[in-house]
């Protein structure tokens, strides 16, 4: 009798340490995971904004040196672009609360984006068990 809960408990005990392992290790792997989601947003954003810098840059040259051909004055073609530019600033700064909420909303969408997905496929496969064909 003692030797079966010696051998009981040593197996217990390793089925325990075992799941801590696994569970730990899922931890981790959760954790990169999800680190990498955010690298993957920030630097999809950074490249994103980067594209649009550089784009709104050339339109506002390309519209500067127009009004430049049009008003025959290089600086007040120059000096209206540069108005645009402190009304996108403006635009920008009194904003920001909404452009932060907006960025954390993608942040957190990013993050839980794997949960919904697991969360979907446990749903349809719980779906699935439950139907049962009709028998003709």
């Amino acid at each position: 009798m003692g030797i079966d809960a010696e051998k009981f408990f040593r197996e217990l005990k390793d089925d325990i340490s075992t799941y801590a392992e696994l569970k730990l290790e899922l931890i981790k792997l959760n954790a990169y995971e999800r680190i990498g989601k955010v690298i993957a947003v920030f630097s999809y954003g950074l490249l994103l904004s980067a594209l649009i810098f550089f784009a709104i840059l050339f339109a506002m040259l390309a519209l500067g040196f127009l009004l430049n051909k049009w008003l025959d004055s290089t600086t007040a073609g120059f000096a209206i672009v540069a108005g645009l530019y402190v009304m996108l600033i403006l635009l920008v700064i009194f904003n920001r609360e909404r452009i932060r909420l907006l960025v954390i909303n993608i942040i957190i969408s990013a993050l839980n984006s794997n949960e919904q997905e697991k969360d979907a496929a446990t749903k349809s496969t719980s779906e699935n068990t439950e139907q049962t064909p009709l028998a003709h």
